[in-house]
């Protein structure tokens, strides 16, 4: 990998391959909590995001800390988990999703044929899965957390990626079933007006399946392939993890220079509160304040700015952000590359669904 690569790259593994024998348990720790942010709005204010706060406070957690917040997640899941399906209900409901398993229209004649029932019978399945997805993703959610609430290292980091692409997945069935739901009911009901005169009810029976065939495939949620993957969402998590690298980490390939006397009381404190309060929008008056103490390490200040050099978007701010950590003191540059270091991989798929079982077994 070359520096352009590092600066430029949108392959997050590639350059998780690059560095990650050298990084620190910190700079794990930090990797892994940005990732479960992706999932920010899935989890519920409570025990869940205070645990991810934990982990990204400038105190390493001990062991019995860590237990201690996976055993408060792990009692708070089953109702958020309830109350996220509750609160899916209440977004599906017109699509009447106790009808799913209704085999055939309630018709007053028998010998009647309701046009628009596929469209129905399709908003009711999609609005029981939404409820069950919304559900599951809280859950799915709750085990990224714990994942992250393991010692900080390698291993960890890809149980948390899993964990979390498993999650954002489970959470973007959810919320195109709920769009699909609703949809279908609105053309049902639209549907059944239209055909009300009509003398060929079996054509518009025939209409409502092909629409109901289409959206269902548009959706990426056609029979037989509900909770299948998604590319968009795997190439954003390639993205933000080349991004989160780029914060957490720097450029690996130049040790950014600082003189002690940088370290202002203005510096550290403006440091100490982005920090603290994620606010990194004072991330340039931080850069002013390095100015004021004649700062001029170019590296650092462009990153502040967000006007890095070869750099195409700017930067994926997060808890860990190397200058912050640099002006606070905290920061650790990497030891340079093992030549003579074998040949090595990521750990992957194949590995951790080989040991599933076991892993499930640990977390109960």
């Amino acid at each position: 990998m070359t520096e352009t690569d590092w600066l430029a790259g949108t392959d997050g593994d590639d350059m998780l391959l690059f560095v990650a024998d050298r990084l620190t348990p910190r700079q794990w720790a930090f990797l892994a909590a940005a990732h479960v942010r992706r999932l920010w709005d899935t989890l519920p204010d409570g025990p869940f995001r205070a645990a991810v706060e934990a982990v990204e406070s400038e105190e390493t957690l001990s062991a019995d800390a860590r237990a201690e917040w996976v055993r408060r997640v792990t009692a708070a899941e089953p109702e958020a988990a309830e109350a996220a399906g509750a609160a899916q209900l209440e977004v599906v409901r017109l699509a009447d999703p106790d009808a799913a398993d209704v085999s055939g229209p309630v018709l007053a004649r028998p010998t009647q044929i309701a046009p628009a029932f596929p469209l129905f019978a399709a908003a009711s399945r999609h609005a029981r899965n939404a409820i069950e997805w919304a559900s599951d993703a809280v859950t799915d959610a709750a085990e990224a957390v714990r994942r992250l609430l393991e010692e900080p290292g390698e291993h960890t980091f890809s149980r948390v990626r899993r964990a979390v692409d498993r999650a954002a997945e489970t959470r973007n069935n959810a919320a195109r079933a709920a769009n699909l739901a609703r949809r279908f009911k609105q053309e049902g009901d639209e549907l059944a007006d239209t055909a009300a005169g009509s003398k060929n009810k079996r054509l518009e029976a025939a209409r409502a399946e092909e629409m109901v065939r289409k959206g269902e495939e548009g959706a990426g949620l056609a029979p037989g392939s509900e909770g299948t993957g998604d590319d968009r969402l795997r190439l954003a998590a390639e993205k933000l993890l080349a991004r989160t690298l780029r914060e957490v980490v720097g450029n690996p390939f130049k040790e950014p220079r600082f003189e002690p006397s940088w370290r202002t009381e203005a510096a550290v404190g403006l440091a100490r509160g982005i920090f603290a309060e994620r606010a990194w929008d004072r991330l340039p008056v931080l850069a002013d304040a390095l100015l004021d103490a004649d700062c001029d390490e170019e590296q650092l200040l462009r990153h502040l700015r967000g006007t890095e050099k070869v750099v195409k978007e700017p930067p994926q701010h997060a808890r860990g952000c190397w200058a912050v950590e640099l002006v606070l003191g905290r920061w650790q540059p990497l030891p340079p590359p093992d030549p003579n270091a074998p040949k090595r991989k990521l750990v992957d798929d194949d590995f951790w669904d080989s040991i599933d079982d076991l892993d499930e077994e640990d977390v109960a």
